[in-house]
């Protein structure tokens, strides 16, 4: 069993990786470490060095289900909206959430520049519509904030708002529009529906998305699934849907889901593998990310323990 703690420390990964069958020695050939310094991780509370951890934490959210840990970081981060009102944690949930969101859809501003854009400052060498990109995105997630409350229902009028937002000054995408013919996407070969069928999935995506059953996190990640196979817009899906992601996730008290540059080919895997009706890997990739979103949000350090030279 996991502590209720949270933050996990690499030794309770650990612990839980072996009570899942994963030997030590097995352990040991799998972070290229010997069985002696496994040993002593585990049980004389030695901490790992970081390229260690790294791998311990990979192991950990290969190997087990990750719902029930992001069920006790919800439960240690309290109300995410509260957490938010810290001023230095909210520049830093705008910066990093914006970011990576606009850089997975291909945008080249860096994480600095993105950071200037964001404090309405200028922005060398980079054209008008890179920085509106961002500040558009930052509106989105103040529109969110503003909007947000325990059990919020997203309807179609804030799924269009979002995305009048997101697409602010990009009129030729139709901001606030439904598309209103086909678009091609390069990372599946599933057929999108038609532009007349787009109201109408639209309508039926509105009634059951905010309905959570008693697996929450399955269903916010097969409601992103759904969102993007729909494709509802010429531009601006894959930024709304994770904004959309994010309502549902603060709605319900969870932190937020951090998808990160790194993670787009795995995220893009995860939703193709989504086409095939087999969701394991994105329900796991959105729980990754509600960690690394509650990582982000969490102000308090972890304690300290000795590490391994």
């Amino acid at each position: 069993m996991l502590s209720n703690k949270f933050p996990l420390t690499d030794q309770e990964k650990l612990k839980a990786l072996v009570n899942a069958g994963l030997t030590p020695a097995a352990l040991a050939r799998e972070i290229e470490v010997s069985y002696m310094t496994i040993y002593r991780w585990l049980e004389k509370g030695i901490r790992p060095h970081p390229v260690s951890s790294r791998r311990i934490d990979e192991l950990f959210k290969t190997h087990l289900d990750l719902t029930p840990v992001v069920e006790r970081a919800r439960k240690s981060l309290g109300n995410p909206i509260r957490v938010l009102n810290n001023q230095a944690i909210r520049d830093r949930f705008f910066l990093e959430m914006t970011y990576h969101s606009n850089a997975i859809e291909g945008s080249r501003m860096t994480m600095k520049e993105t950071e200037k854009a964001l404090a309405g400052k200028a922005v060398p060498d980079k054209e008008p519509f890179e920085v509106f990109e961002a500040v558009n995105h930052k509106n989105a997630l103040l529109e969110v904030l503003a909007r947000i409350k325990p059990h919020f229902r997203i309807d179609e009028s804030y799924i269009l708002k979002l995305h009048e937002i997101v697409m602010y000054n990009f009129h030729d995408k139709l901001p606030g529009r439904y598309r209103t013919g086909h678009v091609n996407l390069t990372n599946t070969e599933k057929a999108l529906p038609s532009a007349q069928q787009v109201p109408v999935r639209m309508r039926a995506f509105v009634q059951d998305v905010n309905r959570y059953g008693k697996k929450p996190i399955t269903k916010i990640a097969r409601d992103h699934y759904e969102f993007e196979a729909i494709h509802p817009f010429f531009d601006g899906n894959g930024r709304v849907g994770r904004l959309l992601m994010l309502t549902q996730l603060f709605s319900r008290g969870y932190p937020p889901a951090l998808i990160r540059l790194d993670d787009r080919s795995a995220y893009y895997f995860a939703l193709g593998k989504g086409d095939l009706g087999d969701f394991k890997n994105l329900i796991q990739m959105v729980c990754e990310a509600i960690l690394r979103g509650y990582e982000l949000l969490h102000a308090s350090p972890r304690p300290r323990e000795r590490t391994d030279e």
